[in-house]
């Protein structure tokens, strides 16, 4: 009996030295704040906008990536455009299918995705 007292009091002094402290609340509300205000800035972005009406928000930059060139106005029906607060949060946006050949500010939003954190090294 004796051991097993001694065994299950191990075992409650190690999973109790193990879990971890609770973090500063202060800065998770904070964090949190910051998240959702984020977030509705992304839900701001809908579908039946146009693309003029994108740029007009100023909170999003297209996120072409190292090997496209910045210049590159042509159509592109799928865009992921990165928070110009953050670089590391994307967003997808699809535009309707279009007859040019390059893009254009009556280019109609058909849809955006979720915001998402992309923190893959870029070369």
């Amino acid at each position: 009996m004796k051991i097993i007292t001694i065994i299950l009091s191990a075992i409650i002094l190690v999973g109790w030295t193990a879990m971890p402290a609770r973090a500063d609340t202060t800065n998770d509300t904070e964090f949190v704040n910051r998240l959702v205000a984020v977030f509705r800035d992304c839900q701001k972005l809908e579908p039946g906008m146009t693309r003029a009406e994108l740029v007009q928000l100023q909170m999003f930059d297209e996120d072409s990536g190292p090997l496209q060139a910045r210049d590159d106005h042509s159509f592109k029906q799928h865009i992921t455009f990165q928070y110009r607060s953050c670089s590391l949060i994307k967003i997808d946006v699809d535009f309707a299918a279009s007859d040019s050949k390059d893009e254009r500010p009556t280019d109609i939003i058909t849809g955006v995705s979720m915001p998402c954190i992309d923190a893959r090294p870029r070369r």
